[in-house]
């Protein structure tokens, strides 16, 4: 029987034990990616979440464009608000652009459900969804 060269194990181990570490740096690096793709799911789930108790809740979407609405710099101007069963519509008349400028300001920072929205030189029309 012919014996076998201890330095042919010793090459034949170290590669082995080379190959297993490049797989295992490959592995950890695979690994790394899924984890910040999960928590980056996650995160979207969380906003969406949000958004979704935002604009399938009429009472918090009434609740918000009420106190928009009913702000002093608002009260002097013409105020129009009809309400159906899925959408409410808003339409303010102002001669003042500085305050048509606030009003919408103030309603494209809400998170609402805005369904369409058209401005003109005096006036802003809006509709403002609660389900889609």
């Amino acid at each position: 029987m012919n014996k076998l060269n201890p330095l042919y194990i010793l090459v034949l181990v170290f590669t082995i034990l080379i190959i297993s570490f490049v797989k295992l740096n490959d592995v950890k690096k695979d690994y790394a990616l899924e984890s910040s793709l999960v928590n980056s799911f996650d995160e979207k789930a969380i906003v969406f979440n949000d958004y979704k108790k935002t604009w399938f809740n009429e009472k918090v979407t009434i609740g918000k464009l009420e106190s928009i609405l009913k702000s002093s710099i608002f009260k002097n101007e013409k105020i129009l608000k009809t309400q159906n069963k899925n959408l409410i519509k808003v339409k303010i008349e102002s001669s003042n652009p500085k305050i048509l400028d606030k009003f919408l300001n103030r309603i494209l920072n809400e998170k609402f459900l805005i369904k369409k929205l058209d401005i003109n030189k005096r006036s802003i029309f809006i509709e403002i969804g609660f389900k889609s």
